[in-house]
This record gives C-alpha cells, sequence and structure tokens, in this order.
C-alpha cells in the first residue's frame, strides 16, 4: 500500500512537470523594443528561380520530348530511364561476329560460356554419284572461362565413323590476356597465316563449307602443322585506334612421324619447333590485313619397317628431316566484301645417304560479297608439289593412299544464305583437278550450318 502511494506520487509529479513544459514555448532572447523611426523600411525579397512548370496534362501546356524510336516514354512522375551503357547485339546479318571470339555470348554476365557448331549435309560427287547421301559432320563443342585477364579454354569435336563415335580434343589452353599483351600455354591452333586463327572448327564461322586444303587439318588431308602443343606469346607494339601492329612467337613440340601425328605427352627428340609472325591491320583500310609468318622444325628418325604400334618411312628410312615453312597473306573483312589470300611455301630437307630436297607450294584466295543476307563467293586454290619421288614425310610409304594431293587445280564456288544471324544455308559446286592423273572430280553439296 506505501509503495502504491509513492507510485501514485511520482506519476503526479511527471505530468505537472510535463504540463508546463508543453505549454510553455522554449525561452528566447528578445531585443528592447525599437521606437518606430528606427524601424527601417523594409527590404524586397530576392527573386525567386522560376519555377518549374508541371508535367504536361491533357489540360495543360504541351512539353516537347525527344525520345529513341524504340523507347516507350515514362509516366509523368516516373524517373527518368537510366542510360545504356552495353549497346545490344545486332541480329541483322550484316552484324555477324567475324571470328569466334567476337560472338556477343562473351558479354554476357557468365564466367563460363558454352559455344557448339555443327551442320548436316547432302553431297554428290563424281566419283559415287550413284549414292549421294546425307553427312553428319562433326559436331564441335567451345567452352571459354574468364576471369579478368585469365582465360581457359577447351574445344572438342565429336564425329561418327562407321558406326563408331570418337572425341577429340582440338584445343585446350590457359592463357593471359592483356590489352598489349597476351601468353597461352597448351594446345591451340598455330600462329601460321591468317585463316588457322581466324577460323576454327565450327564451319558456321567460314564463308565455304570447308577449308582450303592447305589449312585443313591433320586428320583431313592437311599438310600444316594447324595444331601447336606448347606456349605462344603475343605483343602489340603499335596499337591506336583501327591501326595496330600485332607480333606472336611460340615454342612447342614439333611434328610426329606423320603429319597427323600431334605430340602432346612429349617429343621425339630435345629440339622444340619454333614459329614467328608479324601481322599489320588498319593501315591503308580499317579491316585491311597483312602478314607474314614462319616455323622450322627437325622431325626424328622413323625404321623403314615400323616396330609394334609405330610408324614406319620406308620411303626416307634412319634419317632426320628439316622442316621449313614460310607464309604471306592479305586479308579483308568489311561488311560487305571478304577477300583472304594466302602462300605456303614448305620446305624439307635431309642430309646423309639419302640426302635431298622437296619443296611445296600453296595458295588459295576466297572472294565473296554480301548482297542482304545472301554472299556468292569463289575460292581458288593449286599446288606444286614434287611427284617423283613424294616428299617422305606427306607420304613416307607412297605405296599407301593418303588423303594428301599432289599438284592439283580446285575451283569451288558457291552461295550462302544466312537464314539468321547464327544459321546458314551452303549451296557449294566443287571441281578439282588432279594433275598427275588428269582425273577431274565434281561434288555438289547443301550444307546447313549453325553456330549457338
Amino acid at each position: 500500500m506505501g509503495s502504491s502511494r509513492v507510485s501514485a506520487a511520482c506519476v503526479w509529479a511527471l505530468l505537472c512537470a510535463a504540463g508546463p513544459a508543453r505549454a510553455e514555448p522554449a525561452p528566447t532572447t528578445e531585443a528592447p523594443p525599437v521606437p518606430p523611426a528606427a524601424v527601417p523600411a523594409p527590404v524586397p525579397p530576392a527573386a525567386a528561380p522560376a519555377p518549374v512548370p508541371p508535367p504536361a496534362t491533357p489540360t495543360g501546356p504541351t512539353v516537347q520530348r525527344f525520345e529513341a524510336d524504340d523507347e516507350t516514354p515514362s509516366a509523368p512522375t516516373a524517373p527518368p530511364p537510366a542510360p545504356k551503357t552495353e549497346t545490344a547485339p545486332k541480329t541483322d546479318a550484316a552484324a555477324m561476329p567475324l571470328t569466334m571470339d567476337e560472338m556477343p555470348v562473351t558479354a554476357t554476365s557468365n564466367r563460363v560460356t558454352v559455344n557448339f557448331f555443327g551442320d548436316p549435309a547432302f553431297v554428290i560427287d563424281s566419283q559415287h554419284e550413284t549414292t549421294p547421301g546425307f553427312v553428319l559432320n562433326p559436331l564441335d563443342f567451345l567452352i571459354t572461362g574468364r576471369s579478368g585477364a585469365l582465360i581457359a579454354m577447351t574445344e572438342f569435336a565429336m564425329e561418327q565413323i562407321e558406326g563408331v563415335v570418337g572425341i577429340d580434343i582440338e584445343r585446350l589452353f590457359v592463357g593471359w590476356h592483356a590489352e598489349r599483351y597476351q601468353v597461352d600455354a597448351g594446345r591451340t591452333h598455330a600462329e601460321l597465316g591468317y585463316w588457322n586463327n581466324a577460323f576454327h572448327h565450327g564451319r558456321w564461322l567460314q564463308l565455304p563449307v570447308e577449308r582450303p586444303r592447305v589449312v585443313r587439318f591433320e586428320d583431313e588431308g592437311g599438310i600444316l602443322p594447324i595444331h601447336w602443343v606448347g606456349v605462344t606469346g603475343h605483343w602489340l607494339p603499335l596499337l591506336s585506334g583501327d591501326q595496330q601492329i600485332e607480333l606472336a612467337a611460340s615454342v612447342g613440340n614439333g611434328h610426329g612421324a606423320i603429319v597427323d601425328n600431334i605430340l602432346t605427352d612429349g617429343d621425339t627428340n630435345g629440339f622444340k619447333a619454333l614459329l614467328a609472325k608479324l601481322e599489320v591491320k588498319g593501315v591503308g583500310a580499317r579491316d585491311l590485313r597483312f602478314g607474314v609468318s614462319a616455323s622450322y622444325d627437325r622431325i626424328g628418325p622413323e625404321p623403314a619397317t615400323a616396330p609394334m604400334g609405330g610408324f614406319a618411312r620406308p620411303a626416307l628410312p634412319d634419317t632426320g628431316i628439316r622442316e621449313l615453312i614460310a607464309n604471306a597473306y592479305v586479308a579483308y573483312r568489311g561488311p560487305n566484301l571478304t577477300f583472304i589470300s594466302e602462300a605456303y611455301e614448305i620446305l624439307h630437307s635431309a642430309s646423309g645417304a639419302m640426302s635431298g630436297t622437296w619443296n611445296t607450294f600453296d595458295a588459295f584466295a576466297l572472294a565473296g560479297y554480301r548482297l542482304g543476307e545472301v554472299v556468292p563467293y569463289v575460292l581458288g586454290e593449286f599446288r606444286r608439289t614434287p611427284t617423283s619421288p613424294s616428299d617422305p614425310f606427306f607420304f613416307p610409304d607412297p605405296t599407301l593412299p593418303s588423303e594428301i594431293l599432289l599438284d592439283f587445280k580446285e575451283l569451288t564456288t558457291g552461295l550462302r544464305w544466312d537464314l539468321t544471324t547464327w544459321s546458314a544455308l551452303k549451296l557449294e559446286y566443287r571441281a578439282t583437278l588432279i594433275d598427275e592423273t588428269n582425273l577431274r572430280v565434281q561434288r555438289g553439296m547443301l550444307d546447313w550450318s549453325f553456330g549457338l
């Protein structure tokens, strides 16, 4: 009971103290009254800024607005749209990416991107004219991971040969790509010429259905070291707007016993293959490139008779081969016109009891011009190589068949129709004249390629 009285008294005291505090204003210090004569005349207030007119209404003033054609005006009370920080990729045929590295999927927020390429086709040729058929070409997968300047890439192809599905690792490397330099280590495409790194394994990327014969892959009748296992460095000493100079140098494993033997688990000798390249871009025209490249290798000797699981070179047994490759190219790839021309000189030489020199020259030129969604193109190529005796590296056993052609002339004409940005139909005719046998082979193809 006593505590209740004390609490009630405390509450009453607080209420009494709070009441006057709310009723009375805070004490102020007032100046003594000034006689009327001493009061100065009132000063007019400063001019206020002009009021901002309210948003236009159906009955109010009309405010002129400048909006983009594809932008919907926001409501009067909505904040203005945020400025665009990225230009959306175009989807018209003229804006197609020129190389795989320019595909807009790399602009997404994902650190890892996956692309795949394929091209089913219908083929008829003069050697099998009674049995035309559909062809399922390799399905290519490209996986790219990026984290700042660090890049890791793997590319593998799946193909079916006589009912057996095989998987080939085409590229697998890790690299550091800065603005003026980059370094890649692993299995890459060799920096020989222009075509080899402008167009990779996806056939949709290139105008014709197939690569020119000189730059075909090793297991498709090619004669160059298309794939490179080692380290490659790039440096841009000049980078000014559209103009640039690029230097590239590589060191890696050399050739195996034959062209198709790509060494991924070591080398056959202590000497490492060397490669160098110089390219100039943007001089004379923004999309113009020209350059030179060269490689040098020492190919190890092979016996005349193949051991268990090994190779044989009866054409030049127990003798090493020196290989020197020289190249020059010019390429222009503008919005409409495409022109690419390359020339390769391949010199093989050997010393000792069976010494000799074998020289192979191959050149091609591709031209195409875009007419809306359609691109007509023409590709010509010819080769000069020794036939008697033939090159012992390209033909280690002349008695066995080979996909590598000797002297030939070839003309390809075609029409590419871009159905969408990432898919194209190619209608193509090719005629090949093999000089040694005077055999003329003709082929027609309808190919539907895609890259996603």
